[in-house]
């Protein structure tokens, strides 16, 4: 839901919130500051055990959920685990299909007053109707009944200027999310065929000349054949040439809010004019599938093409190289062999970084309702509490020792079940499963758990491609509302704006010059970009206490 709307229903809603404050044990918010002081101690000793109290009945809560992340849960034998190991159940109450419309009814159901005991939501949300007294202020719960949690925020300063308002409150648990990073796949046996050594294949320039040997070769009998192809947009190269949209302390590049990783670009970077001038070159010789540059080019066309032979590259979603392994390339082709690139490198022989997701995000946070008792608010706690401690981490990211994992010698674990097996089981069917970019439960990622529960194509390229030094990391930005809500507005103008710009000089309808270029430039400040870089660099300074 776009942040004005929101802001809208939330002014239609403030007559009807007559939220009853829960009731509140003056030592708890009092006694914040010394429970922060020995939470480190105290979060390496909290056990399942200690975090069901001494109590012996199953304590429960409600909570709104979008559906399929239900079902999701639902098939999870290590959140089953987790419910038998702290003894609380949650009863999850099914939202949409569809985020969106998840997000939606979570403003319908507070004007009509019926949320459950928590709720999926932005975090937007719930700091908006979080200040206006329809959320709990968790941050003395957090230090009262969460000793792992706190710990978690005292030890992460990043995410406790994320989740907390200017107030200091927090109105909402956030889940750490996965660092995804893109990969490089080519058909391995096209490129054996027409005579290429992947090994040389290191540079820009190395890897547009394999698109040509490519083309020569399998394009010759065949106009339909175009080794790059892609789905979404096509300007997802920028980074190769330095032109990722950033911020940092000194100053902001591109639209970064919203874009921190996926087609994200900086048109002012010194190397966004050769970005566009070798796309357009690969579009010029036939290298790059002409409909995926003109947004034509469907999810479903782009699948069917690499399938079909007729597409031999991509820059995608890090599992896509065994995606097009199991869903019917060997059994259309034999030969049919999809690989990952290792990562390219600059004409001095540096690794060319690749941005990757932001570490937290505003999507899929858990607020509680304020019109909860104390004993709800503090089983909520300890639930979510539990997947912070040590034991918890270890379940929800490689299960239960002896059954889905064992530690070796050195100490490192390995996963003994089969992801395959797992992940192919029927709907609905119980299994193993360690798909940490999708919602289960807020908790940290384990992100060298998440690589590994992997076919091992996208293990073994993992092991390869998911290093520090290969990773142009994002910075987290705290936004304000009024912030948030420019940036949408603005963005919702300039971002298209961009891509039909840049769109138009790939294809040839724009003569690609300089001039045109600097007048390309100012057009999108005066339309807004400027202004959009500006917030971002303010935004980022205020979120480091610069």
């Amino acid at each position: 839901m776009k942040k004005g709307k929101m802001l809208a229903i939330l002014l239609a809603l403030v007559t009807l919130f007559a939220f009853a404050s829960c009731s509140k044990d003056d030592s708890g918010s009092s006694s914040a500051s010394s429970t922060a002081a020995t939470t480190s101690a105290a979060a390496s000793t909290t056990t399942a055990s200690e975090a069901t109290s001494s109590e012996n009945e199953v304590r429960e809560y409600d909570m709104f959920i979008r559906s399929q992340y239900h079902d999701w849960i639902k098939e999870l034998k290590w959140y089953d685990v987790a419910e038998e190991r702290t003894g609380i159940n949650v009863n999850y109450i099914d939202g949409p299909l569809e985020i969106a419309d998840t997000y939606t009814e979570v403003d319908q159901r507070l004007a009509s007053r019926t949320l459950p005991d928590a709720t999926m939501l932005r975090l937007s949300q719930a700091k908006v109707y979080g200040s206006q007294g329809a959320f709990v202020d968790l941050a003395p719960y957090i230090a009262k009944y969460a000793p792992n949690i706190q710990a978690y925020i005292d030890a992460n300063p990043e995410y406790k200027a994320f989740i907390t308002d200017d107030q200091g409150r927090i109105f909402a648990f956030v889940r750490e999310s996965c660092l995804l990073i893109d990969f490089l796949g080519y058909r391995a046996d096209q490129f054996r065929e027409a005579g290429i050594d992947v090994a040389t294949v290191k540079t820009v320039d190395d890897f547009t000349n394999a698109m040509r040997t490519l083309k020569a070769y399998f394009g010759k009998n065949n106009p339909n054949y175009y080794p790059l192809s892609g789905r979404e947009s096509a300007l997802r190269f920028a980074y190769l040439f330095g032109a990722a949209s950033y911020v940092d302390e000194n100053s902001s590049g591109g639209i970064y809010y919203g874009h921190e990783k996926d087609n994200c670009f900086n048109i002012k970077a010194d190397g966004a004019y050769e970005w566009i001038e070798t796309m357009k070159t690969w579009y010029d010789e036939g290298l790059i599938d002409p409909s995926w540059v003109d947004g034509t080019n469907t999810e479903g066309d782009w699948e069917a093409k690499t399938l079909q032979g007729n597409a031999a590259m991509f820059l995608d979603y890090y599992n896509r190289a065994e995606w097009f392994m199991s869903n019917g390339g060997p059994e259309l082709d034999p030969d049919y062999d999809m690989q990952v690139l290792d990562m390219l490198v600059d004409e001095e022989g540096n690794i060319i970084k690749a941005p990757t997701s932001v570490l937290y995000s505003t999507d899929n946070a858990i607020a509680v309702n304020a019109s909860c008792d104390e004993e709800t608010i503090k089983t909520i706690c300890e639930f979510m509490d539990y997947f912070y401690s040590e034991e918890g981490r270890i379940l929800a990211n490689w299960g239960v020792e002896g059954e889905s994992f064992k530690t070796n010698d050195d100490g490192s674990r390995e996963f003994i079940v089969d992801y395959t097996t797992e992940e192919t089981k029927p709907a609905g069917e119980k299994r193993w499963s360690f798909l940490s970019d999708r919602l289960t439960v807020c908790k940290p990622v384990d992100q060298e758990a998440f690589y590994a529960w992997n076919t091992p194509l996208i293990a073994e390229a993992s092991s390869r491609i998911v290093q520090d030094e290969n990773m142009l990391e994002r910075p987290v930005i705290v936004y304000t509302t009024e912030e948030e809500q420019q940036l949408s507005n603005l963005i919702a103008a300039v971002y298209n704006s961009e891509v039909a710009g840049l769109t138009s000089f790939i294809v040839g309808n724009t003569e690609l010059n300089e001039a045109n270029w600097q007048s390309f430039i100012n057009q999108m400040d005066n339309l807004g970009l400027a202004k959009i870089e500006e917030i971002q660099l303010t935004a980022y300074r205020r979120t480091l206490g610069l």
